[in-house]
């Protein structure tokens, strides 16, 4: 065995004495998360408040109490009268062969209404005709409508002078709108004439006052 390697053998021999012997000391290891440029034993002793922040009395939050929902019924609103008085309301079925009815009324207190809804007889017809689809077959089809002979007029005269005060109707000139009215508003003794055919109609006269 060489010198060098005798003394580098005997090196060696010391080194291993010496860490049984428990006289070797361990590196210090830092913690690679610790957020200190010290380590940690030594930054612990700088804890706490170093005098920046002022110790104060927090301040007082008011305690808001929420009250307790009450129930409570809407006002009752009774409801409006009629400021009308009826004085006729009544369905009449008028023929194919006519019918009329006439009233009087003194008017003194307007205003006078009258209000009528007519249900015209209605006629059905069938009408044949080729489809305009794939084999043209002849299909049917039904038209519903009123009928000609379906009418209904009321008219309102002076019943002194028998002069038309107001006059209005369905079919025979009058459009087709099954509900209509008529208003007047000046006071007079009047004779209203209801007459009509092939219609069944519902009729109802109102006035401010009697």
């Amino acid at each position: 065995m060489s010198k060098m390697y005798k003394s580098l053998f005997a090196a060696a021999m010391m080194l291993l004495v010496l860490a049984s012997a428990g006289c070797a000391e361990m590196p210090v290891v830092v913690n690679p998360d610790w957020s200190g440029n010290l380590p940690p034993e030594e930054q612990g002793e700088e804890s706490g408040n170093p005098g920046y922040l002022i110790p104060a009395t927090p301040y007082p939050t008011a305690t808001s109490s929420m009250p307790n929902p009450t129930l409570s019924r809407p006002t009752e609103v009774p409801p409006t009268p009629d400021p009308y008085v009826t004085l006729y309301s009544e369905t009449i079925v008028f023929s194919s062969t006519g019918h009329s009815e006439a009233y009087t009324f003194d008017l003194t207190v307007p205003p006078l209404i009258i209000e009528f809804d007519v249900k015209p007889k209605m006629i059905t017809r069938e009408k044949h005709t080729s489809s305009g689809y794939g084999s043209k077959k002849e299909v049917v089809v039904k038209q519903v409508y009123p009928s000609e002979n379906s009418w209904f007029t009321v008219t309102v005269r002076d019943r002194e002078s028998g002069k038309i005060i107001e006059k209005n109707g369905f079919g025979r000139g009058f459009d087709a709108d099954t509900r209509k009215q008529i208003r007047l508003y000046v006071p007079g003794n009047y004779l209203i004439e209801l007459v009509g055919s092939d219609a069944e109609v519902r009729i109802q006269v109102c006035a401010g006052g009697v």
